[in-house]
């Protein structure tokens, strides 16, 4: 007897092999695409922490220590007019900043002794205001215009 067709187990076997195939498969584009949407959201978020830093170290390199710096940052303005940067407290060598970019809220720290050349800037973004998770965080270390 000559079978030319095949049985329905061979069948079977088949369409478990595909699946099986198929399923792993599944998981690694699942996988992969996760993956891909954290990247995107740590570059994001570096990127604003990047470009908060380098404009903090335009207004540093304009100042001459922490009380003049307030002033300096409040020059820097949104497209409606208002200050982009709100200063939170600034005592003892420290001040604390705050902004928002959309779909980031970033705080800032500034740390610089009395009589100090030097000026610590830290730049911390999150999602939003609450700081349950810190997104992307950027420090630098500069002086102060010489007068």
């Amino acid at each position: 007897m000559n079978e030319k067709g095949m049985t329905l187990i061979e069948i079977l076997a088949s369409i478990v092999i595909l699946s099986i195939i198929i399923l792993s498969m599944l998981t690694m584009i699942v996988q992969s695409s996760r993956s891909n949407a954290i990247s995107k959201n740590m570059m994001s978020a570096t990127y604003v922490a990047e470009s908060t830093m380098e404009e903090l170290n335009r207004t540093v390199a304009l100042s001459t220590d922490l009380v003049n710096f307030p002033s300096e940052l409040n020059k820097l303005t949104k497209s409606d007019g208002t200050p982009k940067y709100t200063m939170l407290s600034n005592l003892n060598g420290q001040a604390f900043f705050e902004t928002t970019v959309p779909g980031y809220y970033v705080y800032i720290e500034a740390n610089s002794s009395s009589g100090s050349t030097l000026v610590k800037v830290k730049a911390k973004v999150y999602k939003d205001n609450s700081k349950a998770k810190i997104e992307a965080q950027m420090e630098m270390l500069q002086a102060w215009k010489k007068l």
